[in-house]
């Protein structure tokens, strides 16, 4: 078997006009805040002191953190999963942050502000890599509220309320990103927050998750996030408990447990610790069982999805995939039923655009989805997950390539009305340009992803067989999307998109990657065996590094792939390549 780097990237959705009271004023106010703290430097006092100084005490901290050596140094800065989190805020300054102003956040954080264990003073390096995911704030005008990255180099002592206040504007984590239109994160995000009111182990997830992404950076002291982590743990198995004893208790608990789970398993999954991982996915799979899945509300059904996200992510890790081998008809039901419901979700979709946006997308969401249902189904059939080498094994493994390869020939008959259109870029008529980029992109990454599963189940299962018709078209179709992607004009700031410039970027034309092109890339690359192409595909994903935490190591282990299969002039298992080089498998997220 070889490994999946799916990487599950941010969000490609475009913002909604900037007004000349929104966040052009803030623009224009962070502008003489600069000028101010360049002309009064400061040092930095104690963390009693900080809201009676000005920023510019915070600036020169920065520099002396930048010069001390941080725990876990190297590992952090191969995989730096927190870069997808953090906000322009140069953009959105709120100058009333300054005095720890957290009133205006009251609203949605339903917990009382209770200081962290060890209260830290660390100074945040605002870098050029955090400037450019300027696309994860939202959409929504209702997300205004001050960070508490509210100024370009402010990093403090973090509570819980200003660890809520960080997710309560933070965009999606890349694993929904391609799953969740704005308003629905949008949505989804505030029944998180919402929980956490009534459930105190949704409450340490939600903190231990954000904890990690600020830790991952340096803005906190190692080892913030488990002491949460632990505290969900524990609330977990005490909620497990009780409804082993009482049945009845799952009806009103399983969208805690489920969230938890989902948040556990996530973190997991980013700090490599995968036999976790594949333990708290089965707890969620042995909830589920216990409910019938056509019951469940709207929160329950997106959760379910994210689970399965992480399923397929896990599974090449050894995980047992249990969320892939549900029915069809449970799919379908986790991304349409919210239409029956669209007025819990109403608050998401308060202009057309979005609206039309989130009504477009969801068919090709539901697409996404069965297409990962195939990664698990391949990896089921790998040397990691059953047994291959005699003539039995490897006649019974051909059978069942054969019945997973025509379901995904039939899948194609089964794509989004708009899929050719898009891939053609024949939108730009029909929809405005902000929200034709925004579809095209998607579906083109979408498209990518489809036919790298060819390739994937060519590898794993037909290891030493000549490229098939199918794997040869998919070879054709990556490569022309990555570039139509490329070549795509791009039609708003590159600092609104969630994408990077690849290698070949001139000063007078921006090309755009979308990050979430890194699996088909990899596909691409370790199956090619031109020359030129492989530099090609490695400077793409070298150059996604910056916004993609896993693009750096992917790109190592590609390069080894491309020199072992060289050598030995056959095909490489991937996972085997991980394993020589980090002596372990790796479910990248």
């Amino acid at each position: 078997m070889f490994y999946q780097w799916e990487q599950a990237p941010n969000l490609d959705r475009r913002h909604r006009p900037r007004t000349r009271n929104g966040c052009l004023t803030c623009r224009i106010k962070t502008k003489k805040l600069r000028q101010r703290l360049q002309q009064q430097p400061q040092n930095v006092q104690s963390e009693a002191d900080v809201t009676d100084q000005t920023v510019s005490s915070i600036t020169d901290a920065t520099g002396r953190e930048d010069s001390l050596p941080g725990d876990d140094s190297s590992f952090n800065h191969t995989f730096n999963y927190a870069s997808f989190m953090w906000d322009d805020y140069s953009s959105n300054l709120s100058p009333s942050w300054d005095t720890l102003e957290l009133s205006s956040s009251h609203e949605l954080v339903p917990w009382p502000d209770t200081s962290l264990t060890e209260t830290t003073s660390i100074a945040f390096q605002y870098t050029k890599s955090t400037a450019n995911n300027a696309a994860l704030i939202d959409r929504q005008p209702k997300s205004n509220l001050p960070s508490p990255m509210g100024s370009t180099r402010l990093a403090i002592g973090w509570s819980e309320a200003q660890l809520a206040e960080y997710f309560s504007q933070s965009a999606a984590p890349p694993i929904l990103a391609t799953v969740e239109t704005s308003a629905r994160w949008y949505w989804m995000r505030k029944q998180l927050i919402s929980m956490t009111s009534t459930s105190r182990m949704v409450k340490s997830g939600v903190i231990a998750f954000v904890a990690l992404e600020l830790e991952s950076a340096g803005t906190l002291e190692p080892a913030t996030y488990t002491r949460y982590y632990r505290n969900a743990k524990k609330g977990l198995e005490e909620c497990l408990r009780d409804i082993s004893h009482d049945h009845e208790m799952i009806s009103s608990q399983l969208r805690h447990i489920l969230a938890v789970l989902f948040l556990l398993s996530y973190i997991d999954l980013l700090t490599k610790d995968v036999s976790n991982a594949h333990a708290n996915l089965r707890e969620g799979f042995n909830a589920l069982q216990m409910v019938e899945i056509g019951n469940l509300c709207v929160t329950e059904k997106r959760l379910l999805s994210w689970l399965r996200l992480l399923d397929a992510r896990a599974v090449s890790a050894g995980g047992e995939g249990l969320f892939l081998t549900e029915e069809e008809s449970t799919i379908n039901t986790d991304l349409r039923s919210p239409d029956s419901s669209i007025g819990e979700v109403d608050s998401g979709l308060d202009d057309a655009e979005t609206a039309l946006e989130d009504f477009v997308m969801r068919p090709a969401f539901l697409y996404f989805q069965k297409v990962q249902l195939f990664m698990g189904r391949i990896s089921k059939i790998d040397p990691w997950h059953r047994r291959r080498g005699t003539v039995e094994d490897e006649t019974e493994v051909m059978v069942i390539a054969a019945s997973i390869a025509r379901d995904i020939r039939s899948l194609y008959h089964q794509r989004p009305p708009l899929m050719d259109h898009a891939v053609a870029g024949r939108l730009s008529t029909l929809l405005s340009p902000g929200l034709a980029e925004t579809i095209t992109r998607t579906m083109r990454v979408y498209h990518a992803n489809y036919y790298a599963s060819f390739i994937h189940l060519h590898r794993v299962a037909y290891k030493n067989l000549p490229r098939t018709t199918d794997v040869i078209k998919a070879m054709d179709e990556i490569r022309q999307v990555t570039r139509l992607i490329l070549e795509s004009p791009c039609t708003s700031s590159p600092s609104k998109t969630s994408t990077i410039s690849t290698p070949d970027s001139s000063a007078g034309s921006v090309h755009l990657l979308p990050v979430n092109m890194l699996w088909p890339l990899l596909m691409l690359g370790a199956e090619t065996e031109d020359t030129d192409e492989r530099t090609w595909v490695l400077s793409c994903i070298k150059g996604m590094q910056n916004v993609a935490s896993n693009a750096g190591i992917t790109h190592d282990v590609l390069q080894e792939v491309i020199r072992v299969q060289d050598e030995t002039k056959q095909r490489m298992d991937i996972r085997k390549v991980m394993h020589a080089i980090f002596d372990r498998a790796f479910a990248i997220v």
